[in-house]
């Protein structure tokens, strides 16, 4: 995907990037690679800063926050893994 999005940007003018972009960041969260897809949606919404093509913010910070979600939820369950005892409640 990220080759196709180079490869158009090449030929013409960058329409719709911030599209692309949250199209690409949504392959990285469904791949489990949140960190990734943040990124480049940190990259689109400086692209609607930028050319004011503002069609797709909304969606551009729904998935924002989806891909804050995943990461917060990957980070709890590496960190429950590495000190199992540290999260459990205790049985009564």
């Amino acid at each position: 995907m990220r080759q196709g999005m180079a490869a158009g940007l090449e030929t013409g003018p960058a329409l719709n990037k911030s599209y692309h972009l949250a199209l690409l960041a949504e392959v990285y969260a469904k791949v489990g690679q949140p960190t990734k897809g943040l990124a480049l949606l940190e990259e689109a919404l400086g692209v609607v800063e930028q050319s004011e093509e503002r069609w797709y913010e909304a969606e551009l910070y729904r998935l924002k926050g989806e891909l804050t979600l995943q990461q917060s939820s990957a980070a709890r369950r590496q960190s429950s893994s590495k000190n199992p005892q540290a999260k459990r409640p205790k049985s009564r």
